[in-house]
């Protein structure tokens, strides 16, 4: 039996699975939202950490602090990179890093004396064979994550996003990736295209929040049930 963490910023990323499991609201006053449920064997516990890097870190350090989760899963959209990410495509994360801290070197200089966080190999392989089983997944793919806060639309940020290897860009992966590193807990990111990060993000976006988002829940319930 395991204790998992499933975190997301925005209640959009996360209701439509917290409804399917029936997962219930735990008091957690002057804090993040948190709902506990559970999936065969294992304790799943919700939360909604809000936008950003800062957010995303403390709840993540909360959900390990407070409930002793055995790994975390971030799930949510994101804006694609890699030039043949389509919108509702799945990236499952290898690793994930920050595209606005400048130089990253400083954090290879000092600790935690590395700039880029790996998923745990054995979530990354469950979340491969449920894509692969999925139906509503139609693409899905391995690679770098990039997070940083700011919504990515400009070209020139894309293409330094590019250049630095990530395929998809979001707000919130790598700062829970390097709480989980520090805490030696497991963790995956896993999300869902929903806009292409260029001027047509602002609409694609509002377009495809929606779907995208109960198209990482699709795959966030397959990999709880597999684990």
């Amino acid at each position: 039996m395991a204790k998992i963490g499933v975190l997301s910023a925005m209640p959009v990323e996360i209701e439509s699975i917290i409804q399917k499991c029936g997962a219930k609201p735990l008091s957690t006053p002057h804090f993040y939202k948190v709902w506990e449920g559970t999936y065969g064997n294992n304790t799943v516990l919700f939360a909604c950490s809000g936008i950003g890097k800062v957010n995303a870190a403390a709840c993540a350090q909360h959900l390990i602090d407070a409930f002793g989760v055995d790994c975390i899963i971030n799930m949510g959209i994101a804006g694609g990179i890699a030039k043949d990410l389509h919108t509702l495509d799945v990236v499952i994360g290898n690793e994930v890093f920050y595209h606005d801290f400048n130089p990253a070197s400083l954090l290879e200089k000092y600790y935690p004396f590395q700039a880029r966080f790996t998923c745990d190999a054995r979530l990354a392989e469950i979340a491969r064979n449920v894509c692969t089983a999925t139906p509503e997944v139609e693409c899905f793919r391995m690679g770098d994550i990039a997070s940083g806060d700011c919504f990515v639309e400009a070209g020139e940020t894309k293409a330094l996003i590019r250049e630095l290897g990530g395929v998809c860009c979001e707000m919130e992966g790598a700062a829970i990736g390097h709480v989980c590193f520090l805490n030696e807990v497991p963790f995956l990111i896993v999300r869902t295209i929903s806009d292409l990060a260029d001027e047509t993000a602002p609409i694609t976006y509002e377009e495809f929040e929606q779907k995208a988002s109960v198209q990482s829940n699709h795959v966030v319930e397959g990999i709880l049930k597999a684990i």
